[in-house]
């Protein structure tokens, strides 16, 4: 999650990152999000619906750390999932997560 704490801070700055369940389905329907992160912790339910969405979309998942840690690095409090609007930023935060995955 450190890789990536950084890139989603400062996709959360500049407007890019879209936080809590509602506010991610809103910009799901209108095709705005680029990449989804699920919380570790987030509930089957919402798990469920995002992994589903994301499938039926084709936009990449990635399910790392705690609602608390997700909500801490946007700067806002727990958060269960958050969205990325921004392609570029998507595929940043993507890349990273597939360096760490290279080097484990």
């Amino acid at each position: 999650m450190e890789r990536i704490e950084g890139l989603l801070g400062f996709a959360a700055r500049a407007g890019k990152a879209v936080a809590g369940e509602q506010a991610v389905r809103t910009k799901l329907r209108y095709g705005k999000i680029h990449l989804i992160l699920l919380a570790e912790d987030a509930s089957k339910e919402v798990i469920s619906y995002f992994s589903h969405k994301s499938r039926e979309m084709g936009i990449p998942v990635i399910c790392t750390g705690t609602k608390v840690k997700l909500g801490w690095v946007i700067g806002k409090s727990r958060r269960a999932v958050v969205g990325i609007s921004d392609r570029q930023f998507a595929k940043s935060i993507l890349a990273r997560v597939r360096e760490k995955q290279a080097m484990e």
